[in-house]
């Protein structure tokens, strides 16, 4: 014979779970999605300075 899962009845062990407040992003517009925003600041562009060669006698000193 089977039981039912509901069958048993639940036991409380006086567990409250707290509600927390759902993260959300804020959406932004199609024109900022598809052409970037025109106040973005690239911290990662640097500029490439050529390396001085060195002469051979300025290597041995």
């Amino acid at each position: 014979m089977c039981i039912p899962h509901g069958a048993m009845g639940s036991v409380s062990n006086g567990f409250v779970k707290e509600d927390k407040p759902k993260k959300s992003i804020k959406r932004i517009s199609q024109d900022v999605f598809e052409k970037g925003d025109p106040n973005f600041v690239d911290e990662r562009k640097t500029e490439n300075k050529p390396k001085k060669e060195k002469g051979f006698l300025s290597s041995l000193f």
